[in-house]
């Protein structure tokens, strides 16, 4: 069902502390029709900082059986976000490549192929590898290749028989149980010109925007520069180029990496004392805001809430409550039209602007707030935004 991680994935130190304790905890990306009891919704969970690099991981790792069975319905297209975030990475690729054509690229966690379909044009063959794939039908493109599998579970030299000029990982890495050795079995089956380009979540804006509610089981990792740095250094790759969408899961960290041919050991660069204070003070200051938060939403009045995004449920567990004061969620995607999450009270009603007449709004699709306050501003809707403000 669950292990329980003693050792940090990037130094392997048993140096951990507990930092966060999350009792009870929900899964999140679930959506139903009808209630669901075959699987338990909540666990126990903690946050822990390694002592000897810094690095910030759970203590639970919840088993994938559990957390992306046929429940979970995450799929990149569904993100109001995703065409920003693409076209974001995109364009990092080609700052760093520099070259028209892209040659061989793969894709660990392709999802459903969004990325791979907007580089299918600048590439040769386009690989892509994520078990949502296992047992369906590829896309009918000539210069596609699906994989539906775990990346772990694959011997690279069998299935990918072309050399790989490009290596992609978006929003995946903090996903993976053991992400040095997947990398390092890239890295081993890639050639000294391989670029490698790494997407994830920046924990350390995470920590400085109070973006606690980004806190889940499925990301076992949260990676800070310095994070990715020790574990690109202990691939004995060198880094080319980093930057940073700001628009994105709250501000998401890119690197560029190749193969380094000086072989030279670097010194594990550590910064746990300064992730240590910030986590903490800024913690606290997370849980009275929304202690706070949840005081005055339950006086409100014909309240509604807007955006059914995946990580719903952990605002309302920081906001101790199952939402019992919204009398519906609006969202802009018609499939989720009728459904609700599960434990939570208020069911999902697809987006018309009747919805909103004589309502109060509450935000709650956190990642979103930007277009959604810009939408409820053009229809003078009076809205909360929860995000805890940074001065």
């Amino acid at each position: 069902m669950y292990k329980i991680k003693r050792n940090c994935v990037i130094c392997d130190s048993s140096n951990l502390k507990k930092i966060i304790e999350l009792k009870k905890f929900p899964i999140t990306g679930i959506y139903t029709k009808n209630k669901i009891n075959k699987f338990s919704n909540y666990f126990d969970q903690k946050l822990n900082l390694c002592k000897n690099c810094g690095h910030i991981q759970l203590n639970k790792f919840l088993s994938r059986k559990i957390l992306y069975n046929e429940r979970y319905t995450f799929r990149t297209s569904d993100s109001h976000l995703s065409d920003q975030s693409i076209n974001f990475f995109k364009n990092f690729i080609f700052r760093c490549y520099k070259k028209k054509k892209l040659g061989n690229v793969l894709e660990i966690g392709c999802n459903d192929v969004k990325l791979l379909k907007s580089l299918r044009k600048s590439a040769n063959v386009v690989f892509g590898i994520d078990p949502i794939w296992k047992n369906k039908k590829n896309p009918s493109k000539r210069n596609f290749r699906i994989i539906g599998d775990y990346a772990e579970n694959i011997d690279f030299k069998k299935k990918i028989n072309k050399n790989i000029n490009i290596f992609l990982n978006t929003h995946n890495l903090e996903h993976i149980e053991e992400p040095y050795k997947l990398l390092s079995k890239i890295v081993n089956f890639s050639s000294k010109n391989t670029y490698f380009f790494i997407e994830v979540p920046d924990a350390d804006l995470m920590i400085k925007n109070y973006r606690f509610d980004q806190i889940f089981h499925q990301h076992y990792h949260y990676f800070n520069f310095n994070s990715l740095k020790n574990l690109i250094y202990r691939l004995n790759c060198k880094i080319i180029k980093k930057t940073i969408n700001h628009d994105y899961w709250g501000g998401s960290l890119i690197v560029a990496f190749k193969k380094n041919s000086k072989l030279k050991k670097k010194k594990l660069k550590n910064n746990y004392k300064l992730i240590n204070k910030k986590l903490k003070n800024n913690y606290f200051f997370f849980k009275n805001h929304y202690k706070k938060l949840s005081i005055k939403l339950k006086n409100k009045n014909n309240l509604i809430g807007y955006g059914a995004g995946q990580m719903l449920p952990t605002l309302a567990y920081h906001l101790n409550s199952n939402l019992y004061f919204l009398k519906y969620i609006i969202d802009d995607n018609k499939h989720k039209k009728n459904m609700k999450y599960q434990n939570l009270s208020p069911r999902i009603k697809f987006y018309s602007k009747k919805l909103l007449k004589n309502k109060e709004v509450l935000i709650t699709a956190l990642d979103g707030v930007k277009a959604i306050s810009r939408k409820l501003n053009k229809y003078n809707t009076k809205f909360i935004n929860p995000l805890v403000r940074v001065n």
